[in-house]
């Protein structure tokens, strides 16, 4: 009896999850919309494995100037995006370390990938992908094992 009920929890979990992330997604589809109506978006993100994540997005005008922004940070998939205030009319190109004071590291560091990003692609590059857990964990086991 105990296994059926566990087994019963855990489905409502992952059911419960899935939902609550696909509203999340819905969520990102929409604010990334209303940026993109106004321009160009460029977009950085710093994921938290076991503390909060976020998730940048700027509306740039054709020289790069920023128009509207906002940022989704949190642990869970309760997580909303928000507005984020004192970027407008800066360039996104140029921004520094100094001007993402005032935020929580996480979001900083997506700022400045946001920036990051939009340099590369506007150079004619590609954004790398970083690598997902499992690219980490086989990557660290092939270093283990070809160690001498």
């Amino acid at each position: 009896m105990n296994f059926w009920f566990l087994l019963i929890c855990f489905g409502v979990a992952f059911l419960a999850q899935y939902a609550l992330g696909m509203m999340q997604m819905k969520s990102f589809t929409i604010n990334f919309g209303k940026l993109r109506r106004q321009g160009k978006v460029a977009i950085g993100k710093k994921k938290g494995a076991f503390r909060a994540g976020s998730i940048v997005m700027f509306a740039v005008d054709e020289n790069g100037i920023i128009l509207d922004s906002s940022y989704m940070s949190g642990v869970t998939v309760l997580a909303k995006f928000k507005k984020l205030k004192g970027f407008e009319g800066l360039n996104v190109s140029t921004l520094k370390k100094e001007d993402t004071k005032g935020f929580p590291k996480q979001v900083q560091d997506a700022i400045l990938e946001a920036s990051s990003n939009y340099n590369v692609i506007m150079s004619g590059g590609e954004v790398p992908e970083p690598p997902s857990p499992l690219q980490k964990l086989t990557g660290s086991m092939k270093n283990l094992v070809t160690q001498k």
